[in-house]
């Protein structure tokens, strides 16, 4: 009866190491749940309700995707937050997905794992630091 959760199918994103791809997918998928839910949301949302308009962030590695380039007032702007009409979120949602499995993004999200890869191996670091900085 006992099984290793990462061979169980409902448990093994969990035991296997996710693409950023996946993860902004995951962070996709995670904000569709928490809009369905409403007030019973769990977790953190990327998402805030004004009225009948919602404003939004794709986050990965706790970093905001850079969704859009626009100019404003002849200035190049990064746009990391849109907003939509809440009828519209989900499809808004299922755009931005989209442009993620085309490879739209892919640039930002390597260089995205390179900072989590280098933040990882300096906690690792930091770690074993303090742990051979501990008195026995």
């Amino acid at each position: 009866m006992l099984v290793p959760a990462q061979l169980a199918p409902e448990f093994s994103k969990q035991g296997a190491a996710r693409s950023v791809q996946q993860v902004a997918q995951d962070n996709i998928n995670k904000m569709k749940e928490q809009f369905k839910a409403g007030d019973a949301a769990e977790g953190k949302v990327n998402f805030k309700i004004v009225a009948d308009k919602m404003a939004f962030t794709i986050r990965v590695s706790n970093t905001a995707l850079t969704l859009e380039r626009t100019k404003i007032q002849d200035t190049d702007v990064e746009v990391k937050e849109m907003t939509v009409p809440k009828a519209n979120f989900i499809e808004a949602l299922d755009y931005y997905a989209d442009r993620i499995k085309g490879g739209e993004y892919d640039a930002q999200l390597v260089t995205l794992t390179e900072k989590k890869e280098q933040r990882t191996s300096k906690l690792k670091l930091t770690r074993a630091a303090k742990k051979d900085a501990k008195p026995s």
